[in-house]
């Protein structure tokens, strides 16, 4: 009986173990991960968020309000990226990695967005109160 107790108890720190281990590699593969993902928004423009979808094929979306714009993204040197779309006619954004944030020009102005989720999510809140 003791011998099936300390196998039990093993295999657990050992799943315990692997558990922790296989969390900490993928925190650390997300952290160090060099194209943008996720869901962004700024400060600056309150109904505006940026969609950027790694496994659809590099998708990007754009909502704003009453604008949506949607195209794709692709990675250049190491800070870079450029999105296609109608609006953004291959236009840089700088990536800060560490911040997760990126700076972009739009419609003349320059723009901080800050990722507020590592999942492309569409948000619609914004749009629905204002609708009331």
């Amino acid at each position: 009986m003791k011998t099936y107790k300390k196998i039990l108890a093993g295999l657990f720190v050992f799943l315990f173990i692997c558990a922790v281990g296989i969390f900490l590699d993928n925190k650390k593969l997300m952290k160090e991960f060099p194209v943008i993902q996720g869901t962004y928004t700024c400060d600056e423009l309150p109904f505006a968020s940026m969609v950027f979808d790694l496994e659809d094929n590099y998708t990007f979306y754009y909502y704003n309000y009453d604008e949506t714009d949607k195209g794709t993204y692709s990675k250049g040197s190491d800070n870079e990226h450029f999105i296609v779309s109608s609006k953004f006619h291959n236009t840089k954004i700088l990536y800060d990695r560490k911040k997760r944030t990126f700076t972009i020009t739009i419609d003349g102005e320059s723009y901080l967005f800050k990722q507020i989720s590592r999942v492309p999510t569409i948000i619609n809140e914004a749009r629905e109160k204002t609708r009331d």
